[in-house]
């Protein structure tokens, strides 16, 4: 496999293109002489923390793909220098691919490069995914339940709800996919015997392997995740603890950037609406959910953030989270691309 360079470059040029007319929308609608006042007044070490925070985010996210593997107990297990890069890389991918749909061939490729194969590391992303999808699930339900954080707002109590119940629809299919590993064998074994598919790899010889080798994966795969039922479910806390130590750093960075800015900030409301938009962002059918991402944003947060630090508030924000680790991980991913062909 080698990475499409030129299509991952288009894409980072369409997310970024998409990204920053919606930031220009935003801005020009909220942009006044208060805004450079509040630019002016804004506190460095804010700023600071907030990069800290996002450096800490990719260092737990790269222990936590470490810590799955060691869950899983795979032969192979990146080491955390090695796991950072792979989690920077697929989050590129899956910014530049419209519904993030290169995130999983990605991380699972970029894994077999450091000498898993490709079963345990499909196994270690369905794992991480599913963790993320459990912890961002039972924050919303909490906040949901809580209330205040969307009371006296009908649009955002019914957003919060539809984007609740998708994503908890999603989450019990990978539980499925989990404690039922061996549907995946039966499936891709149909797949295989299907008489279209039996003629094309008959006729081409370079395709004749493909079905062993993906049948044989995908068995692998379900040892490997059929190792949770055979040990301590108390291997799992390490990357659950992660997990939650994840996306609490990445909650707490809205809520760093609008004290910078003196703007005092409902904690729950803030966690609430960065909640639904990494809920409803793998829905928007346009890479890394650019645009659409920052005129939710606006929406969101418009109850209790000025609008004259919005527009600022919006594309700090986006940098932290999202340009950030593309850049990086753009970095990473078309440097590996090009040792590969090297």
């Amino acid at each position: 496999m080698n990475i499409p360079e030129k299509k991952s470059k288009r894409g980072l040029f369409i997310s970024f293109g998409f990204s920053l007319a919606a930031v220009a929308v935003v801005l020009f609608f909220t942009v006044d002489e208060n805004t450079v006042k509040s630019i002016l007044q804004l506190k460095p070490a804010f700023m600071g923390a907030a990069f800290l925070t996002a450096l800490a985010q990719w260092l737990v996210e790269g222990l936590r793909i470490k810590a799955v593997a060691w869950a899983l107990n795979t032969k192979q297990r990146p080491g955390v220098r090695a796991a950072v890069r792979v989690s920077l890389s697929t989050f590129f991918f899956a910014g530049v691919t419209p519904l993030a749909v290169g995130e999983w061939p990605a991380q699972i490729y970029l894994l077999t490069r450091l000498g898993l194969a490709a079963g345990e590391a499909a196994a270690i992303a369905l794992l991480r995914t599913f963790f993320s999808k459990c912890i961002l699930v039972f924050t919303a339900a909490v906040l949901l339940l809580q209330g205040s954080a969307w009371r006296g707002n009908q649009a955002l109590a019914v957003l919060s709800r539809y984007a609740f119940w998708v994503t908890a629809a999603t989450t019990l299919l990978y539980i499925l996919l989990m404690w039922q590993s061996e549907l995946a064998v039966r499936l891709v074994d149909f797949i295989t015997h299907l008489p279209c598919v039996m003629r094309l790899t008959s006729c081409r010889s370079r395709l004749g392997r493909i079905p062993e080798r993906a049948l044989q994966e995908t068995k692998r795969f379900r040892d490997t995740i059929s190792h949770i039922s055979r040990q301590s479910s108390l291997r799992l806390l390490l990357p659950l603890g992660l997990t939650v130590l994840y996306w609490s750093l990445f909650f707490t960075i809205a809520p760093l950037l609008l004290t910078g800015f003196g703007v005092r900030t409902d904690i729950f409301a803030a966690i609430l609406r960065q909640v639904i938009i990494i809920l409803v962002q793998p829905f928007v059918p346009v890479p890394g959910g650019s645009g659409a991402v920052e005129l939710g944003l606006a929406t969101l947060f418009t109850a209790f953030v000025p609008a004259a630090v919005l527009g600022v508030f919006i594309v700090a924000w986006r940098f932290f989270t999202y340009y950030l680790p593309l850049l990086c991980g753009a970095f990473f991913a078309l440097r590996q691309g090009g040792s590969s062909r090297s």
